[in-house]
């Protein structure tokens, strides 16, 4: 991902989230997960949620005065967008480590919020197709031991459909 590129950076942190479908079966575990669109989309089976995209997350601290850390969803992709400002109570993880190929429902996360997807803080900018929410404290943006940078962060339907999962990298 070094050299040039077109892409702009906007500084702060990213994760790039692939949607996973509904309700895992016994026989079928987080351990088989992998990053690529191809076998996350395999195991959509809602319609709003097979109907969506990647997407992606960005962490970003707040100014000075606020000790706060905003996340951004921000996709591309317009049935993407209503199918996340759809979800009420989703669950959003930031686990303590960054393996895709491990269950992380049973070991404690690193850090874990409920959103409202339709409050997001973003609904009167020009760009329509962000939610943004300020999240209760500030997130270590860096390498540490309480830092982001290199953890998994799942995204969750209250229902159980992981509507997202990817790492957390540099911006």
């Amino acid at each position: 991902m070094c050299g040039d590129t077109n892409r702009p950076t906007f500084g702060g942190t990213i994760a790039v989230l692939f949607p996973r479908g509904t309700h895992q079966s016994s026989n079928t575990s987080d351990r088989s997960l992998s990053s690529s669109p191809e076998s996350v989309s395999s195991f959509a089976s809602s319609s709003s949620i097979a109907s969506m995209s990647s997407y992606s997350l960005f962490f970003r601290d707040t100014d000075a005065t606020t000790p706060k850390t905003r996340a951004i969803f921000r996709t591309q992709d317009a049935e993407t967008y209503h199918a996340l400002k759809e979800c009420r109570n989703v669950d959003m993880r930031i686990e303590k480590f960054g393996d895709l190929s491990i269950t992380s429902q049973s070991i404690s996360p690193l850090h874990q919020f409920r959103l409202n997807m339709g409050q997001d803080k973003n609904c009167n900018t020009a760009n329509s197709m962000e939610i943004e929410f300020e999240l209760p404290e500030r997130l270590d943006l860096g390498v540490s031991d309480k830092g982001v940078i290199g953890r998994q962060v799942t995204v969750r339907e209250q229902g159980g459909s992981i509507l997202g999962i990817g790492v957390v990298g540099y911006n």
